[in-house]
């Protein structure tokens, strides 16, 4: 996958999931480095999948490599933006957690979609 497509999939994936989080609390306000902040998030969660694609790692230390750079670039926008005073607290660390297991539950799900949409394209091809 290009690499801007892996950042337009990032864009894409974190903006659903912070609209979500926007939607799941009331008289919530973001302020214009915030947003830039899930941004910069998202669009680094897509480009760190680039990680994937070494040939030579694992997929299992590939995505420990992907969690730790996650968590690095969210920790330090989380200090930048003032979002949680405590990195170590329960709330910062399952809130975190969650979210990067819902970023991927979504990413297998659309890649499971294309794969089937390949293999659905390919299957026709043979028949032709």
């Amino acid at each position: 996958m290009q690499l801007k497509n892996r950042l337009l999939s990032g864009l894409g994936t974190g903006a659903f999931i912070y609209i979500l989080v926007l939607l799941s609390r009331k008289n919530i306000i973001s302020s214009e480095a915030e947003i830039i902040g899930v941004l910069i998030i998202s669009a680094c969660a897509g480009i760190f999948t680039i990680i994937f694609e070494i040939e030579k790692i694992n997929y299992l230390f590939a995505l420990v490599i992907h969690f730790i750079l996650m968590f690095l670039l969210v920790f330090s926008i989380s200090l930048y933006n003032k979002w949680t005073d405590n990195f170590l607290s329960a709330d910062f660390l399952g809130g975190f957690l969650l979210i990067y297991i819902f970023a991927w539950i979504i990413t297998l799900i659309k890649t499971k979609k294309e794969a089937n949409e390949l293999n659905a394209l390919l299957k026709q091809i043979r028949n032709f």
